[in-house]
């Protein structure tokens, strides 16, 4: 037996019984025959795109005014052109005949609410954004507080999306994401899932598919065997080990791709023993990272030198690697004052004792931190690790001491080698490593203020070779993403830099 959902009842009016044969239908169960389960570690546990863009705009839900193309390159959005008036402006020109989901005109005056919020919000306080301006129906004219080039990469965030002026209450705070993408919302369960469908009056071609659920499903192996009894339709951030399973299953197929994401050690520089550079380069030549990429990683991924892999972006710089070498490691130790006392080290009467905090919501992650912990204790280093919450990892570190945590990240978030600000910026970082470097906040800074790509890259590149030298973050290994969907999926392209899924893309014989 079947029944009518809201919306189908409200499409048949429109467009009459003969209508129907083309709508979707529901089962007892509450599941239509047409929808599209994807399961993801992120539970949804916030509305607003000011906190939770990024995912709405993964699921198309919300557009932002520049996107980000499969070569990583900055593309058209809601925005069709975008120039440089003069060095602290920037015109931006709406496409035309778009409507939010709700039916309102998308103009200049109608985003405007929505980019005024983002840019005045605390997670674009790095962003020198001085006015946003309606200067005529489809442009918008920002203004920065200084010459700013990564400005257009920073209007790819899922932050930026703007969402209808009607979605936004009195006080300031979004009660709906209503955006203007391929899916529409319809539905949130907090901490659990989204329940989209599709947008009959997008702008471009619209969804193959009806309805898409998005499913938080913090544990990779619930995913995993979600997937494989088809109750998800794709899985993603899949354990490496798990790609060779799906490949030889018939019901399954694996997609496995390099992105520009890297794991590392962020190092606590304001206390002992990592305020010490001798046992940060010590913990480096530690760190068998072949051994991690090959007995962890499955061979997927590769050993990072710095925070580009330069098979995948053209901002990498040539970097002086760490290369596995405990002897090296044991010296610099020594040098520093640490002498062997039995299996550990000590110094002034005190134990070279350090704490590694990982998360789990990335795979791996743990595991890596006991390879990590393995190979530390045998240049003589004692190691205890924490697993938490990646939120109170962030809200510890900032707060308090630590020694070090393993930690992952996209390196290009938004399509600009400016994420080193985030990373190592001394007034700007959302990194907790407490590094202050005036050479390199200048480099940082002059990278902004010049629209020269080459002057740009070596600014950038001086960058890269300070972390290196200085190592407030250790660079690890980089990624290689595991997506696995059901096999009559089709139409899935997998996204360079995870800013969207496509799911409006995929089609599926069931």
């Amino acid at each position: 037996m079947y029944k009518f959902t809201r919306r189908q009842t409200v499409f048949a009016a429109a467009a009459g019984i003969s209508g129907l044969s083309g709508y979707w239908l529901q089962s007892d169960d509450g599941v239509n025959d047409d929808t599209f389960r994807v399961g993801s570690p992120w539970t949804p546990d916030v509305i607003d795109p000011v906190t939770n863009g990024w995912l709405w705009r993964r699921l198309t839900v919300l557009e932002p005014l520049l996107t980000v193309d499969y070569d990583a390159t900055v593309s058209p959005g809601l925005a069709t052109d975008w120039h440089m008036v003069s060095d602290r402006t920037w015109e931006f020109t709406l496409r035309e005949g778009v409507t939010f989901h709700d039916g309102t005109d998308v103009t200049a005056e109608t985003v405007l609410p929505s980019l005024t919020r983002a840019f005045e919000s605390s997670s674009m306080a790095a962003v020198p954004v001085e006015s946003v301006e309606a200067t005529a129906d489809r442009t918008i004219t920002i203004q920065t507080a200084v010459p700013f080039s990564p400005l257009p990469a920073h209007c790819t965030r899922g932050i930026t999306c703007p969402v209808s002026p009607s979605a936004i209450d009195s006080d300031g705070s979004v009660n709906e994401p209503v955006g203007t993408g391929p899916f529409q919302f319809e539905n949130w369960e907090p901490g659990s899932t989204i329940t989209a469908t599709a947008n009959p009056d997008y702008h471009g071609s619209t969804a193959h598919i009806e309805t898409l659920i998005y499913e938080g499903i913090t544990d990779d192996q619930t995913r995993r065997l979600k997937l494989e009894s088809g109750e998800l339709d794709m899985a993603r951030i899949l354990p490496n080990k798990a790609a060779d399973t799906l490949a030889s299953s018939p019901d399954l197929t694996a997609y496995t791709y390099k992105i520009p994401r890297a794991r590392y050690l962020v190092f606590d520089l304001d206390s002992a023993p990592f305020a010490d550079r001798a046992v940060r380069r010590a913990v480096m030549y530690a760190i068998d990272r072949d051994h991690i990429v090959d007995s962890l990683l499955n061979g997927l991924g590769s050993k990072a030198v710095g925070p580009f892999p330069s098979d995948v972006t053209e901002w990498a710089a040539e970097l002086e690697p760490y290369e596995y070498s405990p002897e090296k490691a044991r010296s610099l130790l020594a040098e520093a004052g640490w002498e062997t006392n039995g299996d550990s080290r000590i110094r002034d009467g005190e134990e070279l004792s350090v704490s590694i905090w990982t998360y789990n919501t990335r795979p791996l992650l743990p595991t890596i931190a006991e390879v990590l912990q393995t190979q530390l204790q045998a240049v003589g280093f004692d190691v205890d690790i924490s697993v938490m919450e990646s939120s109170t990892i962030k809200q510890q570190a900032t707060n308090g001491e630590f020694d070090t945590v393993l930690w992952s990240s996209s390196v290009l978030w938004y399509p600009d080698p400016d994420r080193l600000s985030d990373l190592v910026h001394s007034e700007t970082a959302t990194m907790f490593s407490g590094y202050e470097n005036e050479a390199v906040d200048r480099h940082l800074e002059t990278a902004r203020r010049t629209a020269d790509r080459d002057e740009r890259f070596e600014q950038y590149a001086a960058v890269q070779r300070h972390i290196q030298r200085d190592l407030p973050l250790g660079w690890l290994t980089y990624y290689a993403n595991v997506i696995g969907t059901r096999a009559d999926v089709e139409g899935y392209r997998p996204h360079p830099v995870e800013s969207c899924y496509h799911l409006e893309e995929v089609t599926q014989q069931r």
